[in-house]
């Protein structure tokens, strides 16, 4: 395989375009669940519900696993492609396994909760949902390993695109449940969900199989042994292989899920609707996330993987900083539109039915709260793969740790000690990705070449742009909109946001032009164009000396 920025670039536009769709079809199921329930405390108990039973999923699912897979997968292969099959194979079968005996041990303790336990009705309908739900674990988990393998196959579109079934599904759900009242619809809509989990991992079955026969054709004698029940219980040296990464690497994810599951603690005990506003905001803020954080580190970690087995470090380099480079392109202007353009986005999305204008506001303080911390957000997922390329997981989860703690530190001083509202859980978020990114950024070695010149033009370039979109807005807002609602909002109004979708539109498409043509105006001006002509250029001719990674 022949990794350039250009490959890169195209495996991410293929993991770009089947998770647009799934965004889309994401964005829709969001915006259905708004319109049926809105931000009521049944809603917010159901998503605090969810957010428990998928605790383990960034570990056994994406995050630590995936992170530890692919560079032991990518080993495995370069020796023997057989070996990497039965590798995976094995992994499934004990992964399979393992989840099935946590979900029935979950579900037994938090049975004995529900029966037993001192809780009021709203917690005791949470511990009941979060039964309900535990089942979709072992498929949502599943999902996440098999999209690894077709990652390592340079095969994104499925991966990105399955979760159109996951979000068709929930959507059905909710379509069919919302004339019941709140407590039964959330009952119901469970089992949706875990449907849901099947279909997206049923999604992925026949690419994987494709590849796992094309693997098997391939082996030799000694790889061909039948898979016997008793290796179920034991453990092959690729799988032990494979234990150091990955505890490493759930050191880290586990400290970050717990701090997720306690985000929505925190906003719920500030707001009894706080884990909806935050869920809401977080689709909108994670939309650019996936889009192109999660799509350039996806296509980033096995180009980085091979690019270090063949010690090629030159290259190694050039792949990170280019990937830098590309995403603050692309997240400092989307940045600067969630502070100017965030309450009408939030409004032209959900802002019918039952979601109304105090609802809008809330989601909007909440989704600001998230834009602080998207750039370094997407520039962890880029930095993180380069530490598990080169083998050493150790770093991001003890740095990720310490952004935990940091959070929650943060969350219970802005709402239990100051008594601010579920927008600071959001703010607190924001404030630990800050301080995970730069730590990143600091033990990465090689740094100063990834965080070199060109990447400090482009943020210049990028932010001269980006303010002046901002600007532009705002002379739109005062000259023909008439008023400034996020003026408004900053000063503890709420504003007269129309519900009818046709002023919604004109508001969203009359600022959003004036943003883009100012961006772009800036982006193309005087001596960047020179810069921007000559920058891929420099990356490849750059010859500085180079510091061996291990």
């Amino acid at each position: 395989m022949s990794d350039t920025t250009k490959s890169i670039m195209k495996s991410a536009g293929r993991f770009f375009s089947g998770t647009m769709l799934s965004r889309i079809s994401g964005m829709v199921r969001d915006m259905t669940m708004a319109y049926a329930f809105g931000t009521q405390e049944a809603i917010s108990g159901f998503l605090v519900a969810f957010r428990l039973s998928h605790l383990l999923r960034r570990i056994f699912g994406e995050g630590a696993l995936q992170s530890a897979f692919i560079p032991q997968f990518e080993t495995l292969r370069s020796e023997h492609p057989a070996t990497a099959g039965l590798f995976f194979r094995d992994l499934a079968y004990k992964l399979s396994v393992l989840l099935m005996l946590i979900i029935l041990l979950a579900m037994s303790l938090l049975g004995m909760v529900w029966m037993w336990g001192d809780l009021d009705a709203g917690n005791l309908e949470i511990v009941g949902l979060t039964i309900l739900l535990m089942p979709s674990l072992l498929f949502i988990c599943l999902f996440g390993l098999n999209a690894s393998l077709l990652q390592c196959e340079k095969s994104y579109f499925i991966p990105g695109v399955a979760p159109v079934a996951f979000n068709v599904l929930w959507a059905a759900g909710v379509c069919t449940l919302w004339n019941l009242p709140q407590e039964r619809a959330m009952q119901g809509l469970t089992g949706w969900v875990i449907a849901a989990c099947m279909a997206q991992w049923a999604m992925t079955l026949p690419q994987t199989w494709k590849i796992l026969h094309r693997l098997k054709d391939t082996q030799q004698e000694k790889a061909q042994q039948s898979f016997e029940i008793k290796k179920l219980f034991s453990l092959s040296p690729e799988l032990k292989g494979l234990f150091k990464p990955l505890l490493l690497g759930i050191l880290g994810v586990a400290a970050a899920q717990i701090n997720n599951a306690l985000d929505a603690i925190f906003a719920r005990y500030a707001d009894s609707e706080g884990p909806a506003l935050l869920w809401y905001a977080l689709r909108i803020q994670q939309l650019p996330v996936a889009l192109f954080g999660v799509a350039i580190s996806g296509a980033l970690l096995p180009p980085l993987t091979r690019a270090l087995k063949e010690h090629d470090t030159a290259r190694f380099r050039q792949f990170l900083e280019f990937a830098m480079r590309r995403s603050v392109a692309l997240l400092l202007p989307i940045t600067a539109g969630i502070f100017i353009m965030g309450d009408t986005c939030v409004n032209l999305l959900y802002g019918r039915g039952d979601f109304g204008a105090q609802s809008t506001v809330g989601t909007t303080l909440c989704l600001w709260g998230y834009g602080i911390g998207l750039l370094p957000t997407c520039v962890v997922l880029i930095l993180a793969p380069a530490f598990y390329a080169q083998k050493n997981p150790r770093v991001p989860a003890t740095i990720s740790v310490v952004a935990v703690g940091l959070n929650v530190g943060l969350n219970a001083l802005l709402i239990s000690g100051l008594g601010l509202g579920a927008a600071s859980v959001a703010v607190a978020t924001s404030a630990s990705a800050w301080v995970n990114c730069l730590l990143l950024g600091y033990f990465l070695e090689d740094t100063r070449f990834i965080l070199g010149r060109k990447l400090g033009l482009s943020l210049c370039r990028v932010a001269l742009a980006s303010t002046a979109a901002i600007l532009a807005v705002i002379a739109v807002d005062v000259g023909v909109i008439g008023h400034s609602s996020v003026w408004q909002i900053l000063n503890g109004e709420i504003p007269n946001l129309s519900q009818a979708l046709s002023v919604q539109l004109w508001c969203f498409f009359i600022q959003g032009a004036a943003f883009t043509s100012a961006f772009f105006a800036i982006w193309s001006a005087g001596p960047w164009h020179r810069f921007h002509k000559h920058r891929l250029a420099d990356v490849s001719n750059d010859t500085g000396r180079v510091k061996t990674i291990a």
